[in-house]
């Protein structure tokens, strides 16, 4: 498996969709992102670099984020003016997203701008 690379996209919005199973799928992001949504039919998990290293293709751990099918999930990655929130942060570049069982078919709108 490869992860789905799309840090080269320009277009404002993106939106992607893809099916994902049961173990991890890293979605890279392009380093102008202020926000991504992620909306799936089916129960799914959502994590990105934090207390466990997700990678492309492991295994769902501990450290995630559940989310109900039919729910959608903001992840807010910086400000709409590229400034960062805090001098010494790492911001995501990658997400990492996993059906909760079996697979379920997510998308994701890549956005940029205010709330």
């Amino acid at each position: 498996m490869a992860a789905v690379d799309l840090s080269s996209v320009t277009n404002v919005p993106y939106f992607y969709t893809q099916s994902v199973s049961a173990t991890w799928k890293e979605f890279k992001l392009p380093a102008w992102v202020s926000k991504v949504i992620v909306h799936a039919a089916d129960d799914f998990y959502v994590s990105t670099i934090g207390a466990e290293t997700p990678a492309e293709g492991g295994a769902v751990g501990t450290h995630k984020f559940s989310v109900a099918g039919g729910a959608a999930y903001s992840v807010v990655i910086n400000d709409a003016d590229d400034r960062r929130w805090f001098e010494g942060l790492t911001h995501a570049s990658s997400i990492f997203l996993a059906a909760a069982s079996g697979s379920t078919t997510v998308t994701l709108a890549i956005e940029k701008g205010r709330e």
